[in-house]
């Protein structure tokens, strides 16, 4: 893998994505609690429901905003073409497990997400007996929690989608073109 490619999935995908989801989460959480100053554990709306729906939307959105930054990157020359031959095997092995096309792989990772990310916050939450969350410290954890699997997410799953790239080149690379001689 180029510097490049590797400096990409690290700025770009890692720390970018984590910035920018930290962004968005923090929004919406401020903007959906103004009318709770405290949220419970259990309850709708409440922590829990809000960290499993955050676990989904975080890597949905990024399945599908990927399709579209990573076609654009590498019209600018931002990242290369990444052949799974470059990758580790472990990883390259996960990203070919992803599921073909871009709405069921955005709702397939996005439901995968939930226990993954969110059983592990819930059961912290659950053991260290928070039974409710003021909202400056929900938003929080929000944000934070949105960055942290973005940040996680957001590198396999541009490898996915420059996988998706580099099959569809390869395949169009095979195809013989058409010929333009009169057909008698």
């Amino acid at each position: 893998m180029l510097p490049r490619d590797r400096r990409y999935l690290i700025v770009t995908c890692c720390i970018g994505s984590a910035i920018v989801n930290a962004i968005i989460n923090g929004g919406l959480g401020w903007g959906l609690t103004h009318t709770y100053p405290v949220l419970p554990l259990w309850r709708i709306p409440g922590v829990v429901a809000d960290i499993a729906g955050t676990a989904f939307g975080v890597t949905f959105g990024t399945c599908l905003g990927m399709v579209l930054q990573i076609r654009r990157d590498l019209k600018a020359g931002r990242v290369g073409h990444v052949d799974a031959s470059v990758l580790s095997p472990g990883v390259a092995a996960l990203v070919a497990r992803f599921p073909a096309g871009i709405l069921k792989r955005s709702v397939g990772l996005g439901a995968l997400s939930v226990p993954i990310f969110a059983l592990p916050v819930t059961l912290g939450l659950a053991v260290l007996g928070i039974a409710s969350m003021n909202r400056v410290p929900f938003v929080t954890l929000k944000a934070g929690f949105a960055a942290l699997q973005a940040a996680m997410v957001t590198p396999l799953i541009a490898l996915a989608a420059l996988a998706d790239v580099s099959r569809k080149v390869n395949r169009l690379e095979a195809e013989p073109e058409p010929s333009l001689a009169p057909v008698d």
